[in-house]
């Protein structure tokens, strides 16, 4: 039997607010068996595992998604539809450039020098000419082909490019080139040149037959019977990529002064070109819009942008593109008018106009008329002249035909009347007589007021 407990053995009962231990527990009642002392270890070893498990912090798990929904997917792919714009169109300015290259047989490696001859050496064996400036003004005769010539020296295979430099044309006149080399020196060969808008258009030569050796002389044949035309020069010039892009670039972005058509169009650069701005820029912008359009199938994700929203970029860019030529070329224009009239009055302005001379001129045919207004008849072979001189004499009742230069009917003039002769060829004056005569037939009676010549004032008797 086990001995009775003393008081001693007896805990000491909790301080008040004391959480008893967990051995200070009620005994157990007579008819509970005890545990034994293992499984009373056990037991409080679950305890303090249980306290520290509640003491212990733990991240929370987080709440299962609804039923449903799915978590959040990956971030999609950039949009790149603007740069890809701006990269195919380039990429197609490229392709439209190396298929002009390609189209006009041009090479990669250069193969000589560009030679250019100027009007010093030049010679008119058929046709009269005179000198202005760096020009040559040359007239074509009544009855033979003009003929323009100019001594050279360089190999066929090198230079395969000739490019004259020649204006005013006439519409229908047979323009060729002509050449001699040093494989058939007794020989001159002649192809024909193309024209527009009265300029004599590049022939390239590589591949001809007769293109061979060394070239010992170019010339330029005209048939176009009394013409009047201009010559700069003549230039012979490798046809290589580079001088091909060089040459187009040149024209495009060559400075176009005002002219007389600055008012309805804006061509932009040289007035005759091989290979409009426009074209390319069209061109590269339908290949980029192509190349987009293949992308867009294949990446959709990449090209977010609609095809119509592809397409009006494109179209922006490219005109854009044009719009910075013009803008260029108009900024160019605006420091040449403030150089020419600026600080002018108006008679100052009207004097340094092109058509200044004329002015001048029509200056001292005012101050020679009457007063009062008059009926004044203008003839010039131009019909800006025409137009300006009777700018010019205004308040004057002038008449002159805007479209036709022909010498006035016979019914036109009476007596009173005034003649103002301005370049014109339908009117001889002769002075011994005091008549006027013009090419058709019509015959007055008249007299010089001022002037002399081309450049003349009368009045009809």
């Amino acid at each position: 039997m086990s001995e009775p407990r003393s008081s001693s053995d007896a805990p000491e009962p909790p301080l008040p607010g004391e959480v008893a231990p967990a051995a200070s527990v009620r005994a157990a009642p007579a008819d509970v068996v005890p545990e034994p002392p293992e499984a009373a270890g056990t037991a409080v070893s679950l305890a303090e595992a249980a306290t520290r498990a509640a003491t212990t912090s733990v991240p929370p798990v987080p709440p299962e998604p609804p039923a449903g929904k799915a978590s959040p997917a990956a971030a999609p792919p950039r949009d790149v539809t603007p740069v890809a714009i701006v990269v195919a169109f380039v990429a197609g300015c490229a392709i439209a450039l190396a298929a002009y290259v390609a189209i006009n047989e041009g090479s990669f490696r250069s193969t000589g020098q560009a030679q250019v001859y100027g009007i010093a050496k030049m010679s008119v064996p058929r046709g009269t000419a005179k000198r202005d400036g760096d020009t040559l003004v040359v007239q074509a005769p009544v009855a033979d082909v003009l003929i323009v010539s100019t001594p050279s020296d360089f190999r066929a295979r090198d230079l395969a490019s000739i490019a004259w430099n020649v204006e005013d044309v006439p519409a229908g006149a047979d323009v060729r080139l002509l050449f001699t080399s040093d494989y058939r020196p007794r020989r001159v060969e002649n192809r024909p040149l193309a024209v527009e808008d009265g300029r004599v258009q590049p022939i390239v030569l590589s591949g001809d037959r007769d293109w061979i050796g060394k070239i010992t002389g170019l010339a330029l044949a005209v048939r176009a019977p009394g013409a009047t035309i201009r010559v700069r020069g003549v230039t012979a010039k490798p046809q290589t990529a580079l001088q091909l892009v060089g040459d187009r670039a040149r024209e495009w972005f060559r400075f176009e002064p005002w002219n007389g058509t600055s008012i309805n169009a804006v061509t932009g650069g040289a007035q005759a070109q091989n290979l409009p701005l426009p074209v390319p820029v069209t061109i590269a912008a339908l290949i980029a819009l192509a190349a987009l359009a293949l992308v867009r199938r294949l990446a959709p994700a990449r090209l977010r942008g609609t095809l119509a929203s592809i397409a009006a970029g494109l179209f922006v860019l490219a005109w854009a593109v044009l719009d910075v030529r013009w803008t260029a070329n108009l900024a160019r224009q605006n420091v040449a008018t403030i150089e020419r009239y600026g600080g002018k009055d108006a008679a100052g302005r009207a004097d340094a106009a092109e058509d200044g001379d004329l002015y001048r001129f029509i200056e001292k045919v005012r101050a020679a008329l009457p007063a009062d207004p008059q009926r004044i008849v203008v003839l010039s072979s131009a019909h800006y002249y025409r137009g300006r001189a009777g700018w010019h004499l205004l308040p004057h009742r002038v008449m002159w035909t805007p479209t036709v230069d022909a010498a006035p009917a016979r019914d036109l003039l009476r007596p009173g009347d005034y003649v103002v002769v301005w370049q014109d060829s339908h009117a001889a004056f002769d002075a011994a007589a005091g008549r006027l005569r013009f090419d058709n037939g019509v015959d007055l009676a008249a007299k010089l007021v001022t002037g002399e010549g081309p450049h003349a004032v009368y009045a009809i008797l």
